[in-house]
């Protein structure tokens, strides 16, 4: 599976794992965490990568955690998207996650691992951006737990032997009027061409996406301007092309006029279901 030698361990607490990569560290060599596996495993045969080591978290009770009270939703960071899917609390993740490849992929795909990657989806990070969820990491320093938004600038940013231990979602959050919806060339097996996710919350309108540039965002600037209910929907979404946070992409899967034409429509068909929604 993976062309080359590398040492496997598979810690039984966060305190042991993150100790683990700092002492390898700490003897030159090169390790990953490891959840699902999916993006490593690929990255590795091709050779994009190669550590020396691989420190699997998926046997972390505290990893796998999906538990809800009168306050929160806590999600662990190794539950696989199927869960995630399957989960009646969070009906926008539940929808983002379905819309994933098809159940044999999702049951390999984490929630942790789709955050921290670094392919340009990573789509379970965008019901996470909309409700303002809080992570705790685990670190060398100890445990904090951040705002995902103020971490996350085109990939959450951890420092140097962090891991992404849960994901905390205040119970308010999980139930405003969502939408989303995914774009593929071809059907879910696909990557998609973009995921467009959006809420309506307090009369605001907020969005997520990836797929579109290279890099999942939120974007506080084009909020404002969807937000504009002086221009007609149509509009909003034609101006949306010059506030977005990069170029759009254009690959084997459909070219930037193609990814723009789309995303004019689907904004324009968001933006007048969630208003219609109040």
């Amino acid at each position: 599976m993976i062309p080359f030698d590398l040492d496997y361990y598979a810690p039984e607490n966060t305190v042991e794992a993150v100790a683990l990569f700092a002492e390898l560290k700490a003897a030159d060599q090169e390790p990953l965490y490891y959840t699902g596996g999916t993006e490593i495993v690929t990255l590795c045969r091709h050779q994009v990568i190669k550590p020396t080591a691989l420190i699997d978290l998926k046997g972390i009770r505290e990893m796998i955690t999906l538990e809800v009270d009168d306050d929160k939703l806590i999600l662990g960071a190794n539950l696989c998207l199927t869960v995630l899917a399957e989960q009646d609390y969070y009906p926008l993740l539940a929808s983002v996650a379905r819309g994933v490849a098809d159940r044999t992929v999702r049951n390999r795909l984490t929630l942790g691992g789709n955050i921290c990657g670094n392919l340009p989806y990573r789509e379970a990070v965008l019901p996470l951006l909309l409700s303002e969820a809080d992570i705790i990491v685990a670190g060398p320093e100890g445990r904090r737990t951040e705002n995902l938004r103020r971490l996350f600038d085109k990939r959450l940013r951890l420092n140097q032997g962090e891991v992404l231990v849960q994901v905390v979602i205040a119970r308010n959050e999980l139930s405003w009027p969502g939408w989303s919806r995914r774009r593929e060339k071809h059907g879910p097996v696909d990557y998609p061409l973009y995921h467009l996710a959006g809420v309506k919350k307090k009369g605001q309108t907020a969005l997520a996406v990836s797929g579109l540039c290279a890099y999942p965002f939120r974007s506080e600037e084009l909020e404002k301007l969807i937000n504009d209910r002086t221009l007609q929907a149509q509009s909003r979404a034609e101006q949306s092309l010059d506030l977005l946070p990069g170029p759009v992409r254009s690959d084997n899967l459909g070219s930037a006029d193609y990814r723009k034409v789309l995303w004019q429509k689907d904004l324009t068909a968001m933006l007048q279901e969630l208003e219609g929604a109040e």
